[in-house]
């Protein structure tokens, strides 16, 4: 798994509170299926949160400007890779991770601060034991520790927003490409290009990721139960138009 140099990176403002950066990266040295941190603005200070970063850069710079980042979210066993840069340039950020992540970062040296272990059902900061009135203000999260990679879903409250890791892929990674030479259609990523919410393919890859049923139905009940409207996920394009039907569609059997 890898990040190109340069990065490519492709910076965008979704709406006031929330910006995402979009890169390459490639899976198994083969698959193009590219990567996204998204930038969160807390709303009552200077601060703010990053979800799955990728490497700290000059791109990751301009997106912070003056701000100071208060929490780090790996959102599950994968998207941790980029944690020590971002660690080094802000040594005060928080880290929330999943479940066995302090034991994995330890030996780089990183300090996982939280690790979220309630599942299943759909929780405050608070009730994870995150203290922090402005994350508990705006942030929900539910935690799949049925899903193989650990899954953890964050919702921000104010834009009706979800931002996800690997439970869902919204294929060809377009924007992740955008600025990059190589195009994200060709070779053998063709074969992960299946992976979108309306194709009956990923419907079977996310059955088999998926390995408690039983709690990842109420999980993914749960998830459907929140007021959002648009889906960031790390791997694909922003899903900005019908993204609870197509959540419905892609996990109908959980339904």
């Amino acid at each position: 798994m890898s990040y190109p140099t340069p990065l490519c990176a492709v910076p965008r403002e979704l709406n006031s509170f929330i910006s995402i950066l979009s890169t390459p990266f490639k899976r198994a040295g083969l698959f193009q299926i590219g990567a996204r941190a998204t930038f969160v603005s807390l709303p009552s200070s200077n601060t703010i949160v990053v979800i799955a970063p990728v490497p700290y850069g000059d791109d990751s710079a301009a997106i912070v400007g003056s701000r100071d980042v208060k929490f780090l979210i790996a959102p599950d066993f994968e998207h941790h890779m980029a944690l020590k840069s971002w660690k080094d340039k802000y040594p005060s950020a928080k880290i929330i991770g999943v479940e066995g992540l302090r034991a994995r970062k330890a030996s780089q040296g990183v300090e996982v601060d939280y690790e979220i272990k309630l599942g299943n059902k759909v929780i405050s900061p608070s009730e994870a034991g995150i203290e922090d009135p402005e994350l508990n203000e705006v942030f929900k999260f539910v935690y799949l520790p049925g899903h193989q990679n650990k899954e953890l879903v964050t919702y921000h409250g104010p834009t009706k927003t979800l931002i996800e890791a690997d439970l869902l892929f919204n294929l060809p990674a377009i924007e992740q490409y955008s600025k990059s030479p190589t195009n994200p259609k060709s070779g053998f990523t063709k074969i992960f290009n299946l992976l979108h919410p309306e194709s009956s393919w990923h419907k079977r890859l996310v059955s088999g990721t998926l390995k408690d049923k039983a709690g990842a139905k109420i999980a993914l009940n749960a998830i459907q139960s929140l007021d959002y409207e648009t889906i960031i996920p790390c791997h694909g394009d922003v899903i900005t138009t019908d993204a609870k039907t197509k959540f419905n569609t892609l996990f109908s059997t959980f339904m």
